[in-house]
Formats: C-alpha cells, sequence, structure tokens
C-alpha cells in the first residue's frame, strides 16, 4: 500500500509536469485524465508484479540487479568521479556489471546470514 501511494505521488507530479506544456485551459483536465487513468494502471501493475515475485522469486533478484547495474552507471557518470575514470565505455559496462553483482552477492550473504540465525 505505501509502494502503491509513493508511486501515486510520483505519477502525479509527472502528469502536472507533463500538463504543463499544454494550453492553460486544458491543463487541469488533462491532470484528471491521467490521474483517471493511470492509478488504476500502477494498482494493477503492482499486484501482477506481486504475483509474479510470489511464483518466481528470481523476478527479486533480477529486478534488484537491475537496480544495482543503473547505480553502477550513475556512480561511474558521477561529476565528482568523472575526472578521476577513464574515459572508454568498457568502463562504464564494467561499473553497471559490478554495481549489479555487489547487490547479488550482499543480497545472498544477507539470505545466508538470516538462513543461519533462524538455524540457531
Amino acid at each position: 500500500i505505501v509502494a502503491d501511494l509513493v508511486m501515486s505521488i510520483d505519477n502525479v507530479l509527472a502528469i502536472a509536469g507533463a500538463a504543463q506544456g499544454a494550453h492553460q485551459d486544458h491543463q487541469l483536465a488533462l491532470v484528471v485524465f491521467g490521474l483517471l487513468v493511470s492509478i488504476p494502471i500502477i494498482v494493477a501493475g503492482s499486484q501482477l508484479v506481486l504475483k509474479l515475485m510470489a511464483r518466481f522469486p528470481v523476478v527479486i533478484t533480477l529486478g534488484a540487479m537491475l537496480l544495482g547495474w543503473i547505480a553502477g552507471q550513475m556512480a561511474y557518470s558521477d561529476p565528482a568521479f568523472k575526472p578521476y575514470l577513464p574515459e572508454a565505455p568498457i568502463w562504464s559496462y564494467g561499473a553497471a556489471v559490478a554495481g549489479a553483482l555487489l547487490v547479488l552477492a550482499i543480497g545472498k550473504m544477507l539470505q545466508a546470514r538470516h538462513k543461519a540465525a533462524r538455524a540457531a
């Protein structure tokens, strides 16, 4: 429920931003229409993802690795680190792979620790 609320708030901001480009007479109508269409899609979509995660737990791992991939790429392209990193495109992919593998390793480590704690 909290995730649905957060996604809905994010969606409201996106719809309001998209409606800003329209003529002022149509902005409110576009926001209302966007909310009426998108919120049910978000709720239904989250339920679908929840069912997929329950049936195929690997979806959770793949989703976490995707976030790690994105985080690795973002870290590589961060302006604070850019002057110290090589410019070759392969390094961007390397950082992305490292982020995904780091998330996988931490997840497996936490899972092992949790299983050990339950067994004790």
